[in-house]
């Protein structure tokens, strides 16, 4: 069997704005992985595919699609299925024709004619020559990713160090950006980071970066300037329109982690807000929950932790967060085709603040690591869901770095909830779903109204382990996912927290439903 390394993650988001932190980019003709042909980068995909992937693949199909994918790039190429054969041509003439494997599952030689096919492509007429390597790759990786699933994907390189970013941080200045008006604003300075600390501002707007001006340059292109080597010295100009005037800071890049956990009082309640999970999550997270438990007795009524729009991130920061906020017990259990993907993930005894009510909210958008905290605490018994169904990404994902520096991403194992079921497709569904409530003040009377119909869908919600999708479809419609975030979810989670007995009843709704599952 073919080996790989990589790097599980629980889902890949991507954020409106862009974080000017991470590496930086070597000059165009000299990007790592540039000159490596494409045929490594497909023989190396195919063989993560062939021991990765959740399920086994037909790999006739998967190279006939692969290499129409890069065919694409231009009108006259096109590949013949003959049977037999495999048939690439350009116009009237015949780049190259292959005798098909035997078997569809024959990885190994299927990989090898995808690899010399689209290695042929890159040079076979004027046209894919312009489109460059790059380009060719990742039209043919789009393709083979497309056969596979919705959250299987090609990231060429330029997109994978963003990503790796996201995930790991590198170095830069702490700052938050996005175009506005053909300018370049700061939208959110990082506590700390070296913006902060030489007087950069939100709502600053980056003129200059090193002696260059930026106008005019794409906003992909200006991020990358603030990034850097860790230590690296960058000087930033500014135009604050407060003062009317450009000022210039020059600063040395330190290593940058997207912050994902902020806290916000709401009087006795905690409103924390978690945005993802990368490598700074569950630290930042436990310095949270510890100055709250530093605080006098009785000034704590509740927490809300605030998931809304949360993509997910790393798999171990979901676990690690679900520990701070669990004892002892099953968080999850994966399993999927390979033998390292079966794995079960309890907590210990280092939960915080175990006894102070929580509220935990959710929608649309939220997905995978997400979904993962937020089924553990529900089917624990240790917080109330409010808001919609989650977003239903049940998977895990393995990133797989590829000789040209970019990523595949491959769906690698399925999750299972505490209680047993999958969650895929379907989501976690709130006990409190904002929209079947009019509001904080009727929540008693109509939950308590509502409490055997609760019951009923939950208990069939975690009824088994994989339903077909018009059950599916069924189950998400009485509480259908949304991607805003209302005011009445918090007003609601607050109206819990603040009533006792109706948060003991709610919590015991899920927890019932949970145990008479059919």
């Amino acid at each position: 069997m073919w080996r790989s390394l990589a790097i599980l993650v629980a889902a890949a988001g991507v954020a409106s704005c862009l974080s000017a932190d991470g590496t930086v980019p070597a000059p165009a003709a000299a990007l790592p992985g540039r000159d490596v042909s494409a045929a490594r980068v497909m023989l190396a995909s195919y063989r993560a595919i062939a021991d990765r992937y959740i399920e086994d693949r037909d790999f006739r199909v998967l190279t006939v699609d692969t290499v129409r994918g890069a065919a694409s790039l231009d009108p006259q190429l096109r590949l013949d299925d003959l049977g037999a054969t495999l048939r690439l041509s350009a116009g009237d003439q015949v780049l190259l024709e292959r005798a098909a494997p035997g078997s569809p599952h024959d990885a190994r030689a299927w990989a090898e004619i995808a690899a010399e096919m689209v290695e042929i492509l890159t040079e076979a007429t004027p046209l894919m020559k312009d489109a460059t390597r790059d380009r060719v790759v990742k039209a043919a990786l789009d393709a083979t990713t497309k056969q596979l699933d919705k959250n299987s994907r090609y990231s060429d390189p330029q997109e994978a160090r963003d990503n790796r970013f996201n995930r790991e941080g590198a170095g830069g200045i702490g700052v938050t950006v996005q175009a506005e008006n053909d300018t370049t604003v700061v939208t959110a300075v990082q506590d700390g980071a070296p913006a902060a600390t030489a007087g950069i501002k939100p709502g600053d707007r980056i003129v200059g970066v090193d002696s260059e001006r930026v106008a005019g340059k794409p906003m992909r292109d200006i991020v990358r300037t603030l990034r850097g080597r860790i230590g690296e010295p960058v000087t930033v100009v500014v135009f604050r329109p407060s003062a009317g005037t450009e000022l210039s800071f020059a600063l040395r890049r330190q290593l940058i982690i997207p912050t994902t956990v902020s806290l916000e009082r709401r009087g006795d309640v905690a409103l924390i807000k978690l945005t993802g999970f990368n490598s700074g999550t569950t630290e930042t997270l436990r310095n949270v929950l510890q100055k709250l438990k530093a605080e006098p007795s009785g000034a704590l009524g509740g927490i809300i932790l605030d998931m809304r729009g949360n993509p997910g991130g790393l798999l171990d920061q979901a676990i690690s967060v679900s520990e701070l906020l669990l004892d002892n017990g099953l968080l999850l259990t994966t399993d999927g085709r390979h033998p390292d993907s079966r794995q079960t993930f309890r907590s210990g005894n280092g939960a915080l603040l175990e006894g102070v009510p929580m509220v935990v909210i959710m929608n649309g958008r939220s997905a995978s690591a997400a979904e993962i905290v937020g089924a553990a605490l529900q089917d624990r018994g240790r917080a109330i869901l409010v808001g919609s169904a989650s977003y239903g990404k049940g998977t895990v994902q393995t990133v797989v770095r590829l000789p040209n520096e970019g990523e595949l991403t491959l769906t690698w194992s399925r999750m299972h909830a505490p209680s047993g079921y999958a969650w895929h497709e379907l989501g976690i569904l709130p006990t409190v779903c904002t929209a079947r409530f009019g509001g904080p003040d009727t929540l008693p009377g109509e939950l308590d109204a509502r409490a055997q119909a609760v019951r009923m869908t939950m208990a069939e919600w975690h009824a088994t382990r994989k339903l077909p999708a018009e059950r599916v479809s069924r189950l998400r419609a009485t509480c259908p996912p949304v991607d805003d975030m209302p005011a009445k979810d918090i007003e609601l989670a607050e109206r819990l927290l603040h009533d006792r007995p109706l948060y003991a009843r709610a919590l015991n709704y899920a927890a019932g439903a949970i145990a008479e599952r059919r």
